[in-house]
């Protein structure tokens, strides 16, 4: 009695399918280090920008809060490419997200309107 046992010899089928299993191998962490050290280096970019007055040098009003908050959607959107792996994904994803960011930024002009259009009769000051 042979303790030899049995195996198949490797077919197209198998080869395609172990093939198939690299897309989820681990990639390489550079990236992540990269786009973690540009997170590290814009925050320290961001505590630099509080201690300037741009509203003072350029003779504007809210441009502190303008800049701050330029750097600030730069940073989300690397964390969301990167750390949350949108960079990657499919239409199926950004068909959804596209319809948030319209739908935030309509809440925000909405927001504007108002503000710049208060309702007479209101009890709260203009500014």
């Amino acid at each position: 009695m042979s303790d030899h046992s049995h195996t198949p010899a490797p077919t197209e089928h198998a080869d395609a399918k172990a093939h198939s299993h690299d897309e989820h191998a681990p990639h390489s962490l550079k990236p992540y280090y990269m786009v973690g050290g540009a997170l590290f280096v814009f925050t320290l970019i961001t505590v630099a920008l509080s201690y300037c007055d741009f509203d003072k040098w350029f003779h504007g009003h809210g441009l502190n809060m303008k800049i701050g908050l330029a750097v600030a959607t730069f940073k989300v959107c690397l964390v969301g490419a990167y750390f949350m792996h949108l960079k990657d994904e499919k239409s199926t994803i950004w068909k959804p997200l596209l319809f948030t960011f319209f739908f935030c930024f309509a809440l925000f002009a909405l927001f504007m309107l108002a503000h710049g259009d208060p309702i007479p009769t209101s009890s709260f000051p203009v500014h």
